[in-house]
């Protein structure tokens, strides 16, 4: 993750747009009064998206169950590895 100054980015953006875009690299740009990350608008959706699920006390009782159910050999089928292996 590469570490800028705001002014260094302004003058690059359009760079740092593409490198976050094609790359899914975040980029920090860094002010004496904060900071802040500049992401592709995939990458926030997809934050979005799980904050939406953690939300969900329907969902997350759903996969801890089914966490639960696993582990404790209840249901037989894919480890979470193999479900998310694109992921590791």
């Amino acid at each position: 993750m590469e570490a800028l100054t705001i002014s260094e980015g302004r003058k690059r953006l359009f760079e740092l747009r593409t490198q976050v875009v094609s790359d899914h690299e975040q980029v920090i740009l860094t002010h004496k009064n904060g900071n802040i990350v500049l992401i592709s608008m995939e990458e926030w959706e997809s934050y979005q998206e799980t904050q939406r699920l953690l939300k969900d006390k329907e969902t997350m009782k759903a996969l801890i169950q089914s966490f639960e159910d696993h582990d404790g050999r209840k249901q037989y089928g894919k480890s979470v590895n193999e479900v998310f292996s694109d992921l590791i």
